[in-house]
């Protein structure tokens, strides 16, 4: 199990009641499934499509920090990554990605559809499934993505997350996160990784 401080450089989080699964497929096309099952905070689960949002989240940029590290933000902290949703609130995007940027890059857009990176040869397939409890106090996200080189699997992610929104501050998520990352060949520029940590995300108020 790595530090907080040790994974910063290959993070990512999400607050308010959020799971990812990022597991690959052998294929680029048709990497991501259409459905996965979620678990919801509250325990209960549901089958979401991929794309799927979070009422919750629309229209909403979030920077995520390693909780410790920043809290709360100051204006010269660094967060580990920045997401973006939609105006469903569905998972649009990764900016300023320390996920495992090495293989999926500095912004990851998770629409299910396949994306150069900056490494010659290698490829991607990202894609985010989404769930809100009844009463609305928390949600689940399940995303899945692989990387692709030469047409062949080169790596698979899983990464969970949970948290909730501050009570008092509806501009802030806090939550525990772990991912891990599985290389299937030797040419792709990172080592396996597994971590774990705490996080805290605030909004990016226009």
């Amino acid at each position: 199990m790595m530090t907080a401080s040790s994974t910063i450089v290959r993070a990512f989080g999400l607050s308010a009641m959020f799971v990812f699964s990022l597991i690959g497929c052998a294929k680029p096309n048709g990497a991501v499934p259409d459905t996965v099952l979620v678990e919801l905070p509250d325990g209960t689960t549901a089958t979401a499509t991929l794309g799927a949002g979070v009422a919750s989240l629309a229209d909403s940029t979030w920077e995520f920090y390693v909780t410790g590290q920043v809290n709360p933000a100051p204006a010269q902290a660094t967060p580990f990554v920045v997401i973006s949703f939609g105006p469903a609130g569905e998972l649009t995007r990764f900016e300023h990605n320390t996920f495992a940027s090495e293989i999926f890059g500095d912004t990851i857009y998770f629409d299910g559809q396949q994306h150069n990176t900056s490494q010659t040869g290698l490829s991607y397939t990202a894609g985010t499934y989404g769930a809100e409890t009844s009463d609305a106090t928390g949600f689940a996200f399940v995303g899945r993505l692989t990387a692709f080189a030469a047409g062949f699997n080169a790596a698979n992610a899983t990464a969970t997350a949970s948290g909730t929104f501050d009570a008092n501050d509806p501009n802030t998520l806090t939550g525990e996160f772990s991912f891990s990352v599985v290389i299937t060949i030797p040419s792709v520029p990172q080592t396996n990784t597994d971590a774990a940590f705490s996080y805290i995300a605030h909004r990016v108020v226009q």
